[in-house]
């Protein structure tokens, strides 16, 4: 099936405009793979419709019109209900920041953080989008998917991360890291995704199957990855199972 090539650029170059917090069009020029003209033309286009805003530098910014694109949708009410009381009792155990995160065809969206915003050196709020294959949050979720569904999201992943023109990742490393998470009940990112940071995510399960994951993260300078296994894993674990027999109830 086509898609319209122009909607998706015109999308592009707004989530890029969020991410950032405002830019210029020579900022997005180096941000977006689009010629110059094609950006003006998008930048024009989401301004006169009323989500960008125009400051007096010159730099583009999202405006509030944006949040009535999400008005109708609600995140898991369940899941936060469960997840609420759990998570804070975790995050006043255990002062380092967590992210509560779910599913999205191509990402994982952060549904609630304990982190002040520029802890770590952290830019992350509710609804952002975290790659699936290079965080412990995703490789927690992806691990424990049936076999059927993992085997249909690597692909579609891998063949993502393709067009995005990432790297190449290698199918069978990728494999072997699913493998090991779900023997060892576990995911860990040990400065992969950020080089400043090692985490570790566990799956929230229900009925067996993942519905979200949860993790917690450290800057790398304060403990090396057996320490943060060794101190960190099982508080997840416990915490995550708790919101899955909550949910079950």
């Amino acid at each position: 099936m086509k898609t319209v090539n122009a909607l998706q650029r015109g999308l592009d170059v707004l989530k890029v405009i969020n991410e950032c917090g405002g830019c210029k069009i020579k900022d997005l020029q180096t941000l977006v793979n689009m010629p110059k003209a094609t950006i003006i033309r998008m930048v024009k286009t989401l301004h006169q419709a009323g989500y960008v805003t125009r400051d007096p530098s010159g730099a583009y910014k999202v405006a509030a019109k944006v949040m009535s694109l999400s008005n109708r949708y609600d995140l898991d009410e369940d899941l936060m209900i469960a997840a609420g009381p759990v998570l804070a009792e975790l995050r006043r155990d255990i002062t380092w920041p967590s992210d509560l995160a779910s599913f999205d065809g191509d990402a994982m969206v952060i549904l609630d953080t304990g982190k002040d915003p520029g802890t770590l050196g952290l830019n992350r709020s509710r609804g952002s989008r975290l790659p699936v294959l290079t965080t412990s949050l995703g490789r927690a979720y992806l691990a424990f998917c049936e076999p059927a569904e993992q085997a249909e999201v690597l692909k579609h992943l891998l063949n993502f991360e393709a067009k995005q023109g990432n790297s190449k990742i290698a199918l069978n490393r990728i494999k072997r890291i699913l493998k090991e998470t779900r023997t060892n009940g576990y995911a860990a990112g040990d400065a992969e995704y950020l080089k400043s940071t090692r985490a570790v995510a566990v799956p929230i399960l229900v009925g067996g199957q993942p519905i979200a994951t949860v993790n917690l993260m450290v800057v790398t300078t304060a403990m090396v990855m057996a320490e943060v296994e060794d101190k960190f894993v099982q508080p997840l674990q416990l915490a995550a199972q708790q919101i899955g027999e909550a949910l079950s109830r």
